[in-house]
């Protein structure tokens, strides 16, 4: 697996820089840090019970959990097992995979509410092996995520997964959990995410391959019209749509962070949950938040192909969802000699690689479609840019006349947050100024990208110490993470990344479900 060799990445410490959100507690972690400590281990225990002392059963039939334990074995379970607490039904579901996914264990389980799953965008909590899991009405993302009301027992249940058994345990007072196997697929996973796929092959109009140049072309000069008359951005002092983006608070965000060229994480994301779907319907907005362009890979980053053919995808998505896609500017966006990577100047070698495949002409669309994407994308409740926010003060009319002021387009593209050995970083002061400034309260969440925390993970949020403050960044692997909406809640998802690619390509020659199945 190539790995991630980005200087970019904040080297704080885990308290400063705060750990990639989990639902779950690691047992094994939790065990290797305080190895020597016996206590430690017993309370460990008296809490999560001893898998080796409980009661194992086959879910041949239901079986009520009462202020005890039970482990099922993953063979058990094939296909997941329904838990009914007190009338709210769960299920706990196996992760499915249409491509070959990028450093899996195999046996990890989602945890979901099937009729919000069903019915549209939705959440979920991912156990994998040595998680273990509290669910309860204590936790705010799980209420969003698994549906649970202020009538819901602060915590409900428990499920730990060791590698080979599933342990169950009641916390609630009352009826316990009732358990009972999941017999086939009924909530239809993978014949969704197919569908899905189908839907891209056809916006992109078949393989997801490099068009020909003059098509490209064609496509990159259609989405510059668009940019010039956008409604949602109020107008600059050019008559041009200014430097913000106002969506509707009605509208589903799906925040998507720097994808640097990794095709097959955007094709996952856009086969999974109800993404794809709620676009379709004009419910949700992707936002992509900058640089999608330019591998951050070992060995790939002087290789320019993948930014081609992820752009065409962007452009073509675009084209198809006029409203429903923004594409946000990022520092990668541009052909400057200053963009680069480990010593290798990335932003002229995309401008040779756009020459070369597609000619000038196309080089200088490019270079006019940076000009006109947006820098700040604003609802009632977020915002979101690709680096940071301001570090003075600023006004709306500035955000939408963003093409007078450099500095500030600097800030918002390439600031980072501010460290000992990052004095001009921006910090807590600048966040919720920059609030402020939008007229958004204390609890609204600003997403960035631009500055991953860790080299193979997605996700951060209340990053630095700063409630709210969250950043993604969606060019990794394994993992790739978004932001979206539930009942108003906003919450993060991760998924794993998908050899995709190689699959939507087949389309066309065979019947995908009945080969994935076989």
């Amino acid at each position: 697996m190539k790995k991630n060799a980005s200087p970019d990445i904040d080297e704080g410490t885990i308290s400063e820089r705060t750990a990639a959100f989990s639902y779950c507690i690691s047992i094994e972690n939790m065990k290797t840090r305080d190895a020597g400590d016996k206590g430690f281990l017993n309370r460990l225990k008296s809490v999560f019970g001893n898998p080796e002392q409980c009661q194992e059963i086959s879910l041949a039939q239901p079986f009520q959990l009462q202020k005890e334990s039970a482990k099922v074995t993953l063979e058990h379970c094939a296909n997941g097992v329904c838990l009914d607490c007190g009338g709210k039904i769960l299920n706990l579901v196996r992760e499915q995979f249409l491509g070959e996914p990028r450093g899996a264990d195999g046996s990890a389980f989602l945890l979901l509410d099937p009729d919000s799953f069903r019915s549209g965008i939705s959440g979920f909590v991912r156990i994998s092996q040595g998680d273990h899991l509290i669910a309860g009405s204590e936790d705010d993302r799980q209420r969003a995520m698994l549906g649970f009301t202020e009538k819901t027992a602060r915590r409900l249940f428990s499920i730990a997964h060791d590698g080979e058994v599933l342990v169950f345990k009641d916390l609630a007072d009352g009826p316990g959990v009732v358990l009972s196997p999941i017999v086939e697929d009924q909530l239809h996973i993978a014949e969704r995410r197919v569908a899905n796929l189908r839907e891209v092959f056809r916006i992109f109009g078949g393989p997801i391959e490099l068009l020909p140049p003059d098509q490209a072309l064609q496509d990159l000069n259609r989405v510059i019209d668009l940019l010039e008359r956008e409604p949602l951005r109020p107008k600059d002092t050019r008559g041009m749509p200014g430097g913000l983006v106002r969506l509707p608070k009605k509208m589903i965000p799906i925040i998507v962070g720097d994808l640097h060229a990794q095709v097959d994480n955007l094709l996952t994301l856009l086969t999974q949950n109800h993404f794809l779907e709620a676009m379709s319907e004009g419910r949700a907005t992707m936002v992509i938040l900058g640089d999608a362009v330019h591998s951050e890979m070992d060995g790939s980053m002087e290789e320019m192909d993948t930014s081609l053919l992820i752009m065409d995808l962007i452009l073509r998505l675009k084209l198809w969802f006029p409203q429903q896609v923004f594409y946000v500017r990022g520092n990668h966006d541009s052909f400057s000699e200053e963009i680069g990577k480990s010593g290798i100047p990335q932003g002229l070698l995309w401008a040779k690689a756009l020459r070369d495949a597609r000619g000038e002409a196309y080089k200088q669309a490019m270079d006019r479609l940076y000009e006109l994407l947006p820098f700040v994308v604003l609802s009632k409740n977020y915002a979101a840019c690709h680096a940071a926010p301001p570090r003075g003060k600023v006004d709306i009319d500035m955000l939408v006349n963003i093409h007078k002021y450099p500095g500030l387009i600097r800030e918002v593209t390439c600031n980072r947050l501010s460290q000992p050995n990052r004095p001009a970083g921006y910090t807590k002061g600048d966040v919720k100024r920059f609030r402020s400034t939008l007229k958004l309260g204390g609890k609204a969440e600003l997403f960035v990208g631009h500055t991953p925390l860790t080299r193979h993970d997605t996700l951060w949020s209340n990053v630095g110490g700063i409630e709210h403050h969250d950043v993604v960044f969606s060019g990794n692997i394994p993992w790739i993470g978004v932001y979206t909406s539930v009942d108003g809640e906003m919450i993060p998802l991760r998924y794993r990344s998908e050899s995709l690619l190689q699959v939507i390509n087949a389309m066309d020659d065979v019947d995908l479900y009945d080969e994935l199945e076989h």
